[in-house]
């Protein structure tokens, strides 16, 4: 059976700071104001993989996808959130231009939503550091799969 496989690793955290550091040869291009960041308040840290399986439904997964992340948000009381492509979840990848089009969508539906919605530089290696909080769901990781 054929599904939808976005994975998400959420972690409600005290800060979340980035910097881009190097190119690959899947990076978007971004201004120099966007190649570092800090959110400064407690935010939820999204992970976004997606894999190869929701190339036929990306709109849908994202839909889903930025349901669940507001469920979590709405628990731990934040509306800010941060997406980060992080393809180290899964060892079936989707394409790249599949994977940016579903965290802006996901980016989209949030924002339209009132949330505070911070997307990180597609493609890029960096570094990053945040502090994630302990409480029952301070980390918590969802697959997201069809209705």
């Amino acid at each position: 059976m054929r599904g939808f496989n976005v994975r998400l690793l959420m972690l409600h955290s005290d800060y979340f700071k980035y910097q881009v550091v190097e190119r690959t040869r899947f990076s978007e291009d971004v201004d120099e104001a966007e190649k570092s960041g800090i959110i400064n308040e407690p935010v939820l840290v999204v992970f976004v993989c997606s894999e190869k399986v929701d190339e036929a439904g990306a709109s849908q997964v994202a839909r889903k996808a930025a349901e669940e992340i507001i469920n979590i948000a709405s628990q731990v009381g934040t509306d800010n959130v941060v997406l980060h492509s992080f393809a180290h979840l899964s060892n079936s990848l989707s394409s790249p231009k599949i994977a940016k089009k579903i965290i802006g969508e996901i980016h989209q539906n949030l924002s339209s939503r009132g949330y505070r919605s911070v997307k990180t530089p597609f493609g890029w290696r960096d570094t990053f550091e945040l502090r994630v909080k302990s409480h029952p769901v301070s980390k918590v990781s969802r697959k997201i799969l069809p209705e």
